[in-house]
């Protein structure tokens, strides 16, 4: 029955969407995301580089979650009209995550749509990848909502991790470019990142002393169903907190933007403000599991830990794309006392992390990540013209 409604309001949408095609085009780049409502620092970088290089050209910039009560699935209704105007008078179309206007309705052939998506590597499983899992969405659901359409080009961070993301968005590997995010030309900006810190350490005084080591812990978001509940991340983070010796460390939570957790243990700082990744600059070791964030913290190249304490139960649910055991940089843990063992020893394997970095993340082909994926932009925009001409 929700599929037969989907389809209907697809027809209907479609009408309405017609009138905006009948407008012309501009010279007009737009960025679409509903993972935050705040301009990622990716766009950010895309968008100053282009509009340096291309002030002829618009970029706008549509940035809204959807929501969870009535009046906000409401108010973003409105705003799939401005994304509707918007992305029928563009020349390029570039998301971080699905968007319902570009993938459910019928585009222009002209239009280039880019899917940058807003995390690197091949870690967790997503998308076609996990159709019908816990964590997945319904195969008829996806079908009805055309699920990950119409792009022309996905951007993946390495040549590996290629195939996982072709599976994940259903495409060709003709359409697969590999393109690492640019946000990580931050994570040895000098500049940035003594910016960085001086916020932290003032907002967090007790983490500048240089008295104690800091722990930074960094869990995936994970969806309530299946075999798995929020609360049982929160215990799983509370024997964390429970376990670590205060006197000699420093212990920061970072849960995922979603995630409806509270959490408060003397003297752990769970923080909102800044990000995981600016976290990991200041970090003595860093705890993850399944997350995206091993990606962006192999390139700073500090100590790994993975507190897996449900991983038979992720498998199950989410899964991974890669032999997990195999490939991680770091000592693996199912409980917290084990983990606060292996940090205590000091335990690391910088081979095995430049080997992991290697895999999967590029190196860029100019100056930065942000160039490449400007010049690629430009070099589409030429592809146009050169059409036009013709």
């Amino acid at each position: 029955m929700k599929e037969k409604l989907i389809r209907a309001a697809a027809f209907v949408l479609n009408g309405f969407y017609s009138l905006f095609k009948l407008l012309p085009v501009q010279k007009k780049i737009t960025y679409i995301s509903r993972q935050s409502n705040s301009l990622s620092v990716d766009y950010q970088l895309v968008i100053r580089e282009m509009s340096r290089r291309h002030p002829e050209y618009q970029n706008v910039t549509l940035i809204r979650m959807i929501g969870k009560g009535f009046r906000e699935k409401l108010g973003y209704c409105f705003h799939m009209i401005r994304q509707m105007y918007h992305v029928a008078t563009s020349e390029i179309v570039v998301l971080d995550t699905y968007c319902i206007v570009v993938s459910l309705l019928n585009q222009r052939r002209s239009l280039t749509v880019i899917q940058m998506w807003h995390a690197l590597g091949a870690m967790k499983k997503f998308g076609y990848s996990i159709l019908d899992k816990g964590e997945g969405t319904d195969s008829s659901m996806a079908k009805a909502m055309r699920m990950h359409r119409n792009y022309t080009y996905v951007f993946t961070s390495s040549e590996f991790c290629s195939r996982y993301f072709a599976e994940a968005f259903h495409v060709t590997m003709d359409q697969m470019v590999v393109m690492p995010l640019p946000r990580l030309d931050l994570l040895h900006d000098e500049e940035y990142v003594r910016g960085i810190k001086e916020k932290i350490f003032e907002r967090y005084p007790c983490l500048c002393t240089g008295e104690k080591r800091t722990i930074v812990y960094a869990p995936t978001f994970r969806k309530d169903g299946g075999d798995f509940e929020e609360e049982e991340l929160k215990r799983a983070a509370e024997q964390l907190a429970g376990a670590v010796d205060f006197e000699r460390y420093n212990l920061v939570m970072k849960f995922h933007p979603l995630s409806q957790i509270t959490l408060e243990h003397e003297g752990t700082i769970v923080d909102t403000e800044f990000s995981t990744i600016d976290f990991c600059q200041v970090a003595d070791a860093i705890v993850l599991d399944y997350s995206a964030v091993v990606f962006e913290a192999s390139m700073l190249g500090k100590p790994m830990y993975f507190y897996t304490f449900d991983y038979d139960s992720y498998m199950r649910n989410r899964d991974v794309y890669i032999d997990f055991r195999k490939y991680i940089p770091g000592i693996m843990s199912e409980d917290a006392e084990s983990l606060m063992s292996a940090i205590d020893s000091g335990a690391s394997d910088t081979a095995r992390l430049e080997k992991f970095r290697d895999l999967m993340i590029s190196r860029p082909k100019s100056e930065s990540y942000t160039c490449d994926i400007a010049d690629f932009f430009e070099r589409v925009l030429h592809e146009k013209s050169e059409k036009e001409r013709q």
